[in-house]
Formats: C-alpha cells, sequence, structure tokens
C-alpha cells in the first residue's frame, strides 16, 4: 500500500511540473504574438527604424524577439508622401 501512495505523489509531482512548463510555454507565446502583433501595427503606421521611433519600432520588437538579431537589422527609415 505505501508503494502506491509514493508512486501516486510521484506521478502528482511529474504531471504538476508538466502543467507549469505547459503555462510557461502558453505564457511566452502569448507574450511574443503580442509583439508580432505591435510589430505589425508599426510596420502599416511605418515605424521601421529604432534611431527615430524608440521601443515603438519595428526594428526594436524584431530585435526583443530574436536577440540575436542586435546590430544585424537594418532598418532604413520610411518617409512616406502626405
Amino acid at each position: 500500500m505505501a508503494v502506491d501512495v509514493v508512486a501516486l505523489q510521484t506521478a502528482y509531482q511529474e504531471l504538476a511540473e508538466a502543467v507549469a512548463n505547459i503555462q510557461r510555454a502558453i505564457d511566452q507565446t502569448q507574450q511574443q504574438q503580442a509583439l508580432q502583433t505591435q510589430a505589425l501595427l508599426n510596420a502599416v503606421r511605418g515605424q521601421w527604424d529604432a534611431a527615430r521611433y524608440g521601443t515603438q519600432s519595428v526594428e526594436a520588437i524584431l530585435v526583443a524577439l530574436n536577440p540575436t538579431l542586435q546590430g544585424k537589422v537594418d532598418a532604413v527609415p520610411f518617409e512616406g508622401r502626405r
């Protein structure tokens, strides 16, 4: 009987860890999706370069989504006709 309780506790612990891992993955995916949506909105607005628009630029969001792009993104300022 004691072995059954230990086995159940172990299984419960493994399940709890799996659920926690899944929740972290969902949270990260939601954050990434929000950044991607913001990047699309900024692209539509023509807010490409971080030098001009700072954290509200497509360039800054791309680097936030993938830090290995730091220094590799060369966003050209866009001056649309008005």
